[in-house]
C-alpha cells in the first residue's frame, strides 16, 4: 500500500499545490491544484476538502473549474468579515478565492477573484480580472495578507525572478505599491507560490517572506551544508514590511530553507486562524514520480501540517517547526522520536523535523 493514511491525497486524480487554506465557519478548508480527470498535469481546477482536526479529510465537490480566461492556477482564500469586498452581506460575509487564470494558448496569466456565501459553491467575480495580465508574461500565485501597517490587505505574486507587492482596502482594487528582489546571495531562478507571515518575535512583529523555487544546478553550491541537492524547494527571507513591500533586515546572509529534504515545495499557511499552520505539496523530484502511486488512483500529495514560529538563534532568525497537531498521538502511523529528530512515516511519505527546527522530506517506497 502506498495511499498514505494521514497525509491528503484525492481519491482519483492528480493534486499539486495547496490553495486557499482557511480556517472557516469552524472547519479547516483546504484548496488545491486538481485534475479531476486523470493522473498527469493538466487543466487545472481548485479541489475542495475540509477538515476538523486536520488529520481526517473530507474531499467535497470541485470548487473553481477552467473557463475561457484559462486553467485555474494557485492562489489564496480570505474571508471577507466586514464584506469591505460587497460581494456578500453584513449578515453573510463571503470567503473570497484569488486565484491565477491561466491561458493555455496566449500563456496570459491574469489575477481573478472567486466567491463563495457558503464555503462550498463559488461564482466568478464579474469584473475579473482585478489585475490584468499581458500574454506569454508569467504573472501568478497571489497570496492576500491583513496589512496591519497601513490597514487594508495586501497582495504578493510572482513575475519570474521577483515578488510584487499591491494593496487593496475593498479586495477588488488593486494598486502596485512595490516589489522584492533577491539578494545577490540567495537561490537565484524561478519564483512560485511566495506567502508572508507576521510573527511575535523578541517584542516586536517580524516578517518571514516564503517562495518555491525551481533553480539549475549552477546554483547547488549555495545550498545548506545539509540540504539533499535538488532543484525545486522553498526560500525564506526574514524582515521587515513597511506596509508596502518586504524589506530583508536579518544580517545573516546566507541561503535559508524551509525544508532541506527533495520532496517539499508550494508550500502556504491557514488564514483566519492564531497559529501559523503550513502545507506543502509532496512528490514532485523526478525520483518521487517513479513511486507508482497511480496504481491505487492517486498522482500528490500534501504534507502533514506543521506549526511555524520564527526564533532567534545564534545564527540569526529561523522558521522553527513542528508536527501539529503533534505526530505521537496518531495512530496508524509510524512515529519515532530521536531526540535530535522527530519522524513521521505514512506509508510512502516519510517527514522528519530536526530539533533545530527544520524539516527534511522525501517519498520513500516500502
Amino acid at each position: 500500500m502506498l495511499r498514505p493514511i494521514i497525509h491528503f491525497t484525492a481519491e482519483y486524480g492528480w493534486i499539486n499545490d495547496p490553495n486557499g487554506l482557511v480556517f472557516y465557519e469552524d472547519k479547516f478548508h483546504l484548496f488545491f491544484q486538481f485534475n479531476p480527470n486523470g493522473l498527469v498535469w493538466d487543466s487545472m481546477h481548485w479541489g475542495h476538502a475540509v477538515s476538523d482536526d486536520l488529520i481526517h479529510w473530507e474531499q467535497l465537490p470541485t470548487a473553481i473549474f477552467p473557463d475561457e480566461e484559462g486553467d485555474i492556477f494557485s492562489g489564496s482564500c480570505i474571508y471577507d468579515k466586514e464584506n469591505v469586498s460587497g460581494l456578500g452581506t453584513k449578515d453573510n460575509p463571503p470567503l473570497l478565492a484569488f486565484y491565477t487564470s491561466h491561458h493555455p494558448l496566449t500563456k496570459r496569466e491574469e489575477q481573478c477573484i472567486a466567491y463563495s456565501l457558503d464555503g462550498m459553491t463559488f461564482e466568478k467575480y464579474s469584473d475579473n480580472p482585478v489585475i490584468p495580465g499581458k500574454d506569454n508574461t508569467p504573472a501568478r500565485d497571489p497570496h492576500v495578507f491583513k496589512n496591519v501597517v497601513k490597514g487594508g490587505y495586501s497582495m504578493c505574486l510572482t513575475v519570474e525572478e521577483k515578488v510584487l507587492f499591491y494593496h487593496s482596502t475593498n479586495l477588488t482594487d488593486w494598486k502596485n505599491t512595490g516589489e522584492f528582489l533577491l539578494p545577490e546571495y540567495a537561490l537565484k531562478g524561478m519564483i512560485e507560490c511566495p506567502c508572508m507571515c507576521m510573527f511575535e518575535c523578541e517584542g516586536k512583529s517580524q516578517y518571514a517572506l516564503m517562495m518555491s523555487m525551481d533553480i539549475p544546478e549552477s546554483e547547488f553550491y549555495k545550498l545548506p551544508q545539509e540540504a539533499v541537492p535538488h532543484s525545486r524547494l522553498m526560500q525564506y527571507f526574514v524582515g521587515d514590511f513597511d506596509g508596502e513591500k518586504f524589506i530583508v533586515s536579518d544580517s545573516q546572509k546566507e541561503v535559508k530553507l524551509v525544508d532541506y529534504g527533495p520532496d517539499f515545495y508550494a508550500g502556504t499557511v491557514f488564514s483566519n486562524y492564531p497559529e501559523t499552520i503550513m502545507m506543502a505539496w509532496l512528490g514532485n523530484s523526478p525520483e518521487s514520480m517513479k513511486i507508482p502511486t497511480e496504481n491505487e488512483g492517486f498522482r500528490g500529495i500534501l504534507s502533514f501540517p506543521r506549526k511555524l514560529e520564527l526564533i532567534k538563534t545564534d545564527k540569526g532568525y529561523r522558521l522553527k517547526q513542528s508536527f501539529y497537531p503533534p505526530a505521537e498521538n496518531i495512530e496508524g502511523i509510524i512515529y519515532n522520536e530521536f531526540g535530535e529528530k522527530e519522524e513521521l512515516i505514512d506509508n510512502c511519505v516519510k517527514e522528519t523535523i530536526m530539533s533545530e527546527g527544520y524539516g527534511i522530506c522525501e517519498m520513500i517506497s516500502r
